[in-house]
């Protein structure tokens, strides 16, 4: 018996369908690769964004914070204390300085600032002598609960000498309400016209210097021996700050200056009274960047306390930059500008003239 087998037809690709194929491959895969990457660099430049807005928020909320306590406790009893000698060193002066800014003299270097002000929660005021005080005996002074073991407090001569010592004991108070106050001792007499501050707890009254170094915030506790700079936030790259001044004595902030001149440090610190009190307010600006280089980037051109004039000459204070690509840091992140104004509230409410 003879078999027939039907012989089926195969069919495969032709060079041709091959190269079409490897094409739509390639180009797929490339069109994939270009939404990878346009992915990414929106990823980074977010991300970027993000670092340094956290970054910026934190500082400048920790700045705002504390400078806006500056002079509580000090305020009030101004014009005792603007009478103590100028030590020339904003770690030892017992002046009434709420605020002090150092310009750093550049618009490209960061500022530096330093806050002071007592935790005291009873005795705000100064307390009269009513004797005099041999150097290193007690303080009798007239106030019955102003004061505890373990206060800073400073006597105030109101003739230039003035110096600060810890509390050691505080007797029962007479019924004149007189107590007398034991401390760790100082190398002054004081007359009975002297006048006694309470800065509150030596432990928590508060000295506290802002600087950025290496960019990076840090705060150093000027009270405290031996204290190492705290690392508060990393890539600050400027930190710049200028007073609110009333400069016709009305009571209202009229000019913003920079820490230089007649402002510099080491005028303010052995300035009179009514040249304090002319400060009312520190404005605070702040530039940040991201934590990736992003090497598509150039130049960073940054303006500070800037306004809505067309005329930017009339702006008060206004500051302007370039960071660039070749600087270190280089210009080549994301970067962000911060800005705030903390009004010296404790000097506004205790006025001291």
């Amino acid at each position: 018996m003879t078999s027939y087998c039907s012989r089926v037809a195969q069919h495969g690709f032709s060079i041709v369908d091959l190269m079409v194929a490897v094409v739509i491959g390639l180009v797929t895969m490339f069109l994939l690769y270009q939404a990878l990457i346009v992915s990414e660099k929106a990823k980074h430049h977010t991300s970027g964004i993000g670092d340094a807005q956290q970054n910026g928020l934190f500082s400048l909320f920790a700045l705002a914070l504390d400078i806006g306590n500056g002079g509580n406790g000090i305020a009030l009893a101004a014009p005792e204390l603007a009478t103590c000698v100028d030590t020339g060193n904003i770690a030892t002066t017992l002046r009434p300085i709420a605020v002090l800014l150092n310009d750093s003299g550049s618009n490209d270097a960061p500022d530096q600032i330093v806050v002071n002000y007592s935790v005291a929660n009873i005795l705000i005021a100064t307390a009269e002598f009513v004797a005099s005080a041999p150097a290193g005996s007690s303080y009798q002074v007239r106030s019955a609960s102003g004061f505890s073991k373990g206060d800073l407090i400073v006597a105030i001569s109101m003739a230039g000498a003035c110096a600060s010592s810890t509390v050691t004991a505080v007797s029962a108070p007479d019924p004149a309400g007189v107590v007398a106050i034991a401390h760790s001792g100082v190398s002054v007499d004081f007359p009975s016209s002297s006048r006694l501050l309470n800065l509150g707890a030596a432990n928590r009254t508060q000295r506290t210097r802002y600087d950025v170094a290496s960019s990076v915030l840090r705060s150093l506790d000027l009270l405290t021996a031996g204290a190492q700079p705290n690392p508060l936030s990393s890539n600050v790259v400027r930190l710049k700050l200028q007073y609110g001044v009333d400069t016709d004595g009305d009571g209202v902030l009229d000019s913003w200056v920079s820490a230089t001149g007649a402002w510099s440090a080491t005028q303010l610190m052995s300035a009179p009274i009514a040249t304090i009190s002319q400060i009312k307010a520190v404005r605070v600006g702040l530039i940040m960047r991201s934590e990736q280089f992003d090497r598509e980037l150039g130049h960073y051109h940054w303006v500070l306390f800037d306004c809505d004039k067309a005329d930017k000459t009339q702006c008060p204070g206004r500051l302007t930059g370039t960071i660039a690509a070749s600087t270190a840091p280089a210009g080549n992140w994301r970067y962000r500008v911060y800005e705030t104004i903390v009004p010296l509230r404790n000097a506004l409410w205790n006025r001291a003239t």
